[in-house]
């Protein structure tokens, strides 16, 4: 009696174990995306305390490959999704866009860098602050790795690739730091003065200055008046079949008002807002 008593509460267990590890939805990709879509995913779960949202910040192909390898149920990019990378299996889904800024420490004396001066400095040109109205110090230029979709997106707007081959590739300085994520570039600019990246709106504060760009403001509202040029869509990708009911409606909020409102409120543009 004693064994068959033991042998049900470990199978209620499992069964208990078992449907809540089903209510987690993996959502993997762009770190730029994370960043809102972890503060999507709190509110989601304040609504929805049994359906957890677990969102990991890597880069935009490391998304594409945890969605076709089925590690992760939805993906996260900031960068255009080629044709060859994902099939008409999948759905690929705009929910915000956001700005790219040119950032630099905030005791550098520059405010303002045009197209040719930042081609320049990231083709490794360029390599002293004064030569673009600075002070007489060495560049330190920062970069993002391969994978990133800020790289692709920044990289493609700034002309800093060639043609390979047949293959677009990365054609900025070798000698410039490069590093994982939006975290690392805003860490090493706000402790170096001599430093200049590249960053999401929503990963600016007060420890880093944003330069304007060919004389404009790097902000919400001259995207939208389309002033501001250097932006790019954050998207959403899953599989058209086989898709879990906590995953699609998890999908489902994310095109709701309330998850618009709260993508606008913390400094991007949510789509058809």
């Amino acid at each position: 009696m004693l064994i068959k008593a033991t042998t049900l509460w470990a199978l209620c267990t499992t069964l208990a174990f078992s449907a809540q590890a089903n209510t987690t939805v993996t959502v993997t990709g762009s770190t730029s995306v994370s960043h809102i879509m972890d503060i999507l995913a709190e509110h989601y779960s304040i609504q929805y305390p049994n359906n957890k949202i677990n969102v990991q910040g890597i880069s935009s192909s490391a998304g594409i490959v945890a969605l076709q390898t089925g590690t992760a149920e939805i993906g996260m990019s900031s960068r255009i999704i080629n044709a060859d990378e994902l099939d008409d299996n999948y759905t690929i889904t705009p929910i915000a866009h956001d700005g790219i800024a040119l950032v630099v420490n905030p005791a550098n004396p520059i405010n303002n860098i045009t197209h040719s001066q930042v081609n320049n400095i990231y083709h490794g040109i360029t390599k002293n602050w004064q030569q673009v109205g600075g002070n007489n110090e060495e560049i330190a230029v920062v970069s993002r790795e391969n994978a990133s979709g800020s790289r692709f997106s920044f990289e493609h707007f700034m002309q800093l690739t060639q043609n390979v081959a047949g293959f677009t590739v990365s054609d900025i300085n070798p000698e410039v730091l490069v590093v994982s994520t939006n975290g690392m570039v805003k860490s090493l600019i706000a402790r170096n003065q001599q430093a200049i990246g590249y960053l999401s709106f929503g990963s600016i504060d007060s420890s880093i200055k944003p330069l304007s760009y060919n004389g404009v403001t790097p902000t919400i509202s001259n995207i939208h008046s389309g002033e501001y040029k250097m932006a790019r869509p954050f998207l959403i990708m899953y599989k058209k079949q086989g898709l879990s009911a906590n995953a699609a409606k998890f999908i489902q909020f994310l095109a709701s008002d309330d998850a618009k409102k709260i993508i606008n409120n913390n400094g991007y543009i949510a789509e058809s807002s």
